[in-house]
């Protein structure tokens, strides 16, 4: 019998810097000599550059839009072209026209529709839009809004294609407390809020039915307003408890309506670590910098629940100039506003950064992937 044939050290070192980070994770558990190779510098320069190169599939034939908004007004600009050079300033639908300040993206576009919606935290316009098409949906208001002498606060948190139903769903927190501004009429007199007081709750918006719904689920809302989605899942960043280093990545299911986490490493943790998730070549990870630096670290997660399989792979920085993320390209492209409120690129293969030409405020202004889509948005 013959014996079986040795594999090179080579052959191996090639073999494991080509795997997607999920199966290099188990990998190393297997020999002692394959976990040696994270601190092989060779080795993970290697591995990064694998890890950016191969262009998943959700990135063909996709553009970035650029959303530019402040207090005054708000701009989106569709770019193109190999350094961004090519740019179109769309026009905002009919909801935006009149009033474009405070307008956010939720998540990215899905299918070529995005949800935008008033960074305003109470009642304001949310609009599904088809900026190929110009098609656009304005979401009606729940029932829950209209709770007498009562005003909530709105955070949206995901929008997200169901597969199952073919329905764009929309998923948000909330929160109640006593309005009085609109009262008229004696103090001694003002109405009592509800006893006992409201607690939070989660809706969801479906197209199909065109309405919301509340949701029997407890989960933890986002530190940030920042979330992201892949695949008919949106995750979101979670603290529970402010004052214990503590957190986790929440991800919620839209066909499922169900959610479950991911304990975030202790690195990530501490309360003076600012996070923010994105979309890295496919892949779930966390752009992160200590409040007082302009050090970046990005973390990518292998597997959805795992917490042994997040690994640091990239350090970006110092950056002196450089002062808040606001979004991630093809490829690994990171895009920063500056100080100067220039909006840069920064090329994590060449670690080289770049201005574009635009302006946008930290940290209203918003870089999210595009894909042109002709299908109806209609229901």
């Amino acid at each position: 019998m013959a014996a079986p044939l040795a594999v090179s050290d080579e052959v191996v070192f090639s073999i494991l810097s080509k795997l997607p980070l999920k199966s290099l994770k188990r990998f190393i558990c297997i020999h002692k000599s394959f976990s040696l190779l994270l601190e092989d510098s060779y080795f993970m320069t290697t591995f990064r550059t694998n890890f950016i190169s191969k262009l998943h599939s959700y990135y063909h034939h996709t553009s970035l839009l650029l959303l530019q908004a402040d207090a005054n007004s708000s701009a989106m600009y569709l770019l193109s072209g190999e350094s961004f050079q090519n740019r179109l300033k769309l026009h905002w639908p009919p909801p935006f026209q009149e009033d474009s300040r405070y307008v956010e993206i939720l998540n990215s576009g899905i299918h070529g529709t995005l949800c935008l919606h008033r960074n305003r935290g109470y009642r304001g316009d949310i609009v599904l839009w088809n900026p190929s098409t110009e098609e656009f949906k304005i979401i009606p208001p729940s029932p829950i809004e209209s709770l007498p002498y009562m005003d909530i606060l709105l955070r949206l948190h995901g929008f997200s294609y169901d597969h199952v139903t073919d329905d764009y769903k929309v998923i948000r927190e909330v929160s109640f407390f006593q309005y009085l501004t609109d009262f008229e009429g004696d103090w001694d007199d003002v109405p009592k809020c509800p006893d006992p007081y409201p607690d939070p709750l989660w809706e969801i918006y479906s197209l199909r039915s065109n309405s919301w719904r509340k949701l029997d689920i407890e989960m933890h809302s986002a530190y940030r307003d920042d979330s992201i989605y892949m695949n008919g899942v949106c995750h979101w960043l979670c603290r529970p408890n402010q004052d214990i280093d503590e957190g986790h990545l929440l991800s919620f299911n839209f066909s499922h309506e169900s959610s479950f986490t991911t304990a975030l490493p202790l690195d990530l943790c501490d309360i003076m670590i600012i996070n923010r998730p994105v979309v890295l070549n496919g892949s779930i990870a966390v752009i992160s910098n200590h409040c007082e630096t302009t050090t970046f670290h990005i973390t990518v997660l292998g597997e959805v629940g795992v917490k042994e399989s997040w690994m640091k792979l990239f350090t970006v920085g110092p950056l002196p100039c450089v002062e808040y993320p606001i979004g991630m390209g093809k490829k690994g492209d990171i895009f920063f506003t500056k100080k100067d409120e220039e909006v840069v690129w920064f090329d994590l293969g060449t670690m080289m950064v770049q201005e574009i030409g635009l302006k946008g405020k930290s940290p209203c202004t918003r870089m999210v992937i595009y894909k042109e889509n002709l299908l109806r948005l209609s229901k």
